[in-house]
């Protein structure tokens, strides 16, 4: 049995007091999920935070004199865990030409635990230079691609390192793939998940609506500057063909230190290609930094100059937040409700009973159109509702007393089970065909903001078909709970969403490049957007009990909420700071409070937020 290198074992040892004082400030961040403030990701961004104030550092340890080809491989895997910013230690292990091509930035395979490492097998070759081969293997939970974009992707790794001996007849890996190899514990530690800003691509006459962009960055970088550079550099080429950037081609930043002061302003200086941009464009550059900056610190005003200092614009945080999609409609929290055949309005805030609670206008309201399910508008404007015999969506005003117009009727043998409203006043439905017969059942999405339903062409489904799906905030992506192919196969996934209809109300909508945000659920409900970024899923995992779960939308930070009995759909609200609503037994609407619990609020059923 082959001795663990003493370099390995000090690593292992400072690596160890990192993890101590990183699980020290979980056990105290994570006692309870709060019912109004930010439901953050702390278990990563505050923890890695507070360990930086504790000065924890990690540092590789260069090869050691003897070390076999499988010790060799141990210690390369541990060095790029370091805190190095170029890799300096790591690169010790590799030969020049290696160490010349390998790009560490290649990607990451990010494994459910350490990455095990084989005994090196010898390797024919034609030189004089004795080879060996060393296999790397690991289950993967995810990846992070070259945009670091990080994506779930369970599968098994098996990548091979080539290693020859130098001239002092010491092994060093001669050929490795490119990026890096981290068990999840690894990659939490030394990586830290931001969002970049960009504008949703218009449909004629809508408002500039910023849209989040979910990277993952070292946390030991300079973050303001990373940021800035990435906002500089672009969208990641999933969402580019749905989003623009307001800085022109080739903007670079002059400065090579982004600092926010004391009084969270910032001040950029920006290459020749910026200066001549209207006023309101300018703006909106300052806008997207604000938010991309306001992540790591409170951010209250952005100056952006040219190169020679002169001023171009600024922005106060106030203003940046006008286009933000969870900004939109009227700012007191109001849900709604089914309660007999009548639809009801709720003040889901602190205090439930402050005036507008009861039924609402109309046929909605007074019982005379009884609904299966409803959704509002963002703006609070005007509602949908199937009717009981799902054959039909009717639109009315929230407030009118007008009768409904019938918006559309289902296919014969189809029915309509899910509304949701973007945040441009498009409204969308669920259209399945066959359900709860024998055989295969479809879901179809179509869009029906035109005199005849469009079909939304789905992309990437691999056999499977969608239960129920929400539009985010922004209009962009689609949120999709999917079952199949098998029987017991559930999975969230998310789809960029394209709408090419011309003036006359003809055209495509397609929702295309899907991507898993959660893989192998037995179960699953419901499903909300919880502000741009997060989604709320009731499901189950495996055995586990059916439960709403938080979701950010890559699929990078799943955190449990507690339960109600016999909970059936659970709704979030536009902003992630304002608490969540669920039904259960005996017809009983909830809102979660302080310490994860929750409080029995109304009798009814089917509780929703706008949207």
């Amino acid at each position: 049995m082959r001795t663990e290198p003493l370099g390995h074992r000090v690593l292992r040892s400072v690596r160890a007091l990192a993890a101590a004082v990183v699980l020290a400030l979980l056990a105290a961040a994570c006692a309870s999920m709060p019912s109004s403030g930010k439901v953050q990701d702390v278990p990563r961004d505050e923890a890695a935070g507070a360990a930086d104030e504790q000065q924890v550092r990690v540092f590789g340890v260069p090869p050691q004199p003897g070390w076999e080809p499988s010790s060799v491989v141990e210690g390369f895997l541990e060095a790029v865990t370091s805190d190095e910013a170029d890799y300096q230690t790591a690169r010790q292990y590799l030969t020049p030409d290696a160490s010349a091509t390998w790009n560490p930035k290649g990607g990451i395979k990010v494994l459910e635990n350490a990455p095990l490492v084989e005994t090196g097998q010898p390797q024919q070759t034609t030189s004089d230079t004795p080879a060996t081969v060393v296999r790397v293997t690991g289950t993967q939970v995810a990846d992070v691609d070259e945009d670091n974009v990080f994506t779930p992707s369970p599968t098994t790794v098996s990548d091979a390192f080539v290693l020859r001996k130098n001239n002092d007849g010491q092994w060093r890996i001669a050929e490795l793939p490119n990026g890096l190899v981290l068990s999840l514990a690894e990659f939490q530690r030394i990586f830290t998940s931001v969002n970049m800003y960009w504008y949703a691509v218009p449909d004629p006459g809508t408002e500039r609506i910023l849209v989040p962009d979910p990277i993952y960055l070292r946390t030991r970088d300079a973050l303001a500057t990373r940021l800035v550079e990435e906002l500089l550099h672009g969208p990641t080429q999933w969402l580019a063909p749905a989003v623009r950037s307001s800085f022109p081609p080739r903007t670079t930043l002059l400065d090579r230190t982004v600092t926010i002061d004391d009084g969270g302003n910032v001040s950029l200086r920006l290459s020749d290609e910026a200066k001549e941009v209207p006023r309101s464009v300018c703006e909106e550059m300052a806008a997207q930094v604000a938010y991309a900056l306001d992540q790591i610190s409170n951010v209250d005003s952005v100056e952006l100059a040219a190169h020679r200092g002169s001023a171009l614009c600024s922005v106060r945080m106030e203003q940046a937040e006008e286009y933000d999609p969870t900004r939109l409609g009227p700012s007191d929290l109001v849900a709604y409700y089914r309660s007999s055949n009548s639809i009801y309005r709720l003040a889901a805030g602190e205090a439930p009973g402050a005036l507008g609670e009861g039924p609402v206008a109309g046929r909605f309201g007074d019982g005379s159109l009884p609904v299966n399910a409803f959704a509002v508008d963002r703006e609070r404007r005007r509602i949908a509702a199937i009717d009981q015999s799902e054959a039909n969506v009717y639109v009315g005003g929230l407030d009118s007393t007008a009768e409904p117009d019938k918006r559309a009727t289902a296919a014969p043998g189809h029915h309509f089970t899910s509304l949701t409203w973007d945040g441009r006043g498009g409204l969308w439905a669920l259209e399945v065909s066959n359900p709860g017969g024998p055989g295969p059942q479809t879901g179809t999405i179509v869009w029906l903001d035109t005199p005849t339903k469009i079909v939304a062409q789905v992309n990437d489904l691999n056999g499977g078909w969608i239960t129920d799906f929400r539009i985010s905030p922004d209009g962009t992506r689609a949120a999709m709970l999917v079952a199949g192919p098998g029987p017991d196969d559930m999975r969230v996934l998310i789809g960029r969403v394209s709408r090419n209809v011309d003036e006359r109300q003809v055209g495509m909508v397609t929702i295309s490049d899907v991507r898993p945000v959660m893989l192998n659920l037995s179960e699953a409900k419901s499903l909300s957007w919880n502000g741009a970024s997060r989604l709320l899923v009731l499901g189950r995992q495996e055995e586990g009990a059916l439960q709403p779960q938080l979701v950010n939308i890559d699929g990078s930070n799943v955190v449990p909420v507690a339960t109600v009995p016999g909970i059936s759909h659970i709704a979030a609200p536009n902003k992630a700071d304002e608490p969540l609503l669920a039904d259960g037994d005996g017809g009983q609407i909830y809102r979660l409070m302080p310490g994860d619990t929750w409080k029995q609020l109304v009798q009814g059923s089917f509780p929703i937020y706008p949207g």
